[in-house]
């Protein structure tokens, strides 16, 4: 891309379908101190490719990793998905036994997975950085509050807003980024740490505070709201916020933004929208377990 800050080069190649060797050399030829996993697949995609990108991939990079000349730290983004449901703590922590409901979550974990067995055994230094649903500046179209704020960034006359229902805890993605350089800076890092606000949020107040923050575009659009889903694919799933005490301890990290920083950011991200002509918007994103991610 020709917009890469000054100092960066792209490498493109297919971490899943090329040679092996391929990839152990391209990282070489960069001379990595530290290489950060930030791929997988999420939106739209088939088991097949869950598999292929959450764990072949991953699969893949720690082997190439440990094939690097010199100290060199891996951290990978994991997913507080990969918790599961659990009964009792009112936060989730590390320490947690994971049972991951969907696909998407437990090929997560499989990820996960062998990341640390490899440090464990020695292989590479890594940690997994599990990071709760991360909303800001750029987010995902197919998410919700990410499409949301695509939708209101074209004045619809009329909104119409999927089931939302439960809690999550949001995490502003510019504080993921911050979580990766403290991970990348401590001399030693813990193998698994929880990366989010800490706080869990009703989703129905996250879409109220963007619809404010978008103001005089959302004004004149009709919000139609459905019902709440009385069977959902993720019940259970996602309604304790993250214990983040380790994350304070080890990486000397914690969130610097609120919710509200973070919408805004968000909705700042998509003034460059074309605004469309006044129409009637029906929004396809789902809300549950998997496609509410990220």
């Amino acid at each position: 891309p020709a917009d890469l800050p000054a100092g960066c080069r792209a490498l493109p190649l297919d971490a899943v379908r090329c040679d092996p060797a391929a990839l152990a050399a391209g990282l070489g030829a960069l001379r990595p101190g530290l290489v950060v996993n930030a791929a997988g697949a999420l939106w739209n995609v088939t088991d097949r490719e869950l598999t292929e990108g959450n764990v072949l991939l991953v699969e893949r990079l720690v082997r190439a990793v440990t094939t690097l000349p010199g100290p060199v730290r891996l951290v990978h983004i994991g997913s507080a998905y990969e918790y599961g449901a659990q009964a009792g703590p009112s936060r989730l922590t590390e320490t947690l036994h994971a049972r991951p409901a969907g696909r998407y979550a437990q090929t997560k974990l499989a990820g996960t997975r062998i990341v640390t067995e490899a440090a464990a055994g020695g292989l590479l230094d890594a940690v997994v950085l599990r990071i709760a649903v991360a909303v800001g500046p750029f987010a995902s179209r197919h998410s919700l509050l990410g499409g949301l704020a695509r939708q209101l960034a074209e004045g619809p006359v009329e909104l119409t807003l999927p089931p939302i229902a439960g809690v999550r805890d949001l995490v502003d993605v510019r504080d993921v980024a911050d979580a990766v350089l403290a991970a990348a800076r401590v001399r030693r890092a813990p193998a698994l740490v929880n990366i989010g606000s800490g706080t869990g949020v009703r989703l129905t107040e996250a879409v109220d505070t963007l619809i404010r923050i978008a103001g005089p575009r959302a004004a004149t659009a009709r919000v139609v709201r459905g019902p709440a889903p009385t069977v959902r694919r993720d019940t259970g799933i996602g309604e304790q916020a993250l214990d983040i005490g380790l994350a304070r301890r080890e990486l000397g990290w914690a969130p610097a933004r609120t919710l509200t920083d973070a919408l805004h950011a968000l909705w700042d991200s998509v003034q460059d929208t074309a605004p469309a002509s006044p129409t009637t918007l029906a929004a396809t994103l789902a809300v549950d377990g998997e496609t509410i991610h990220g």
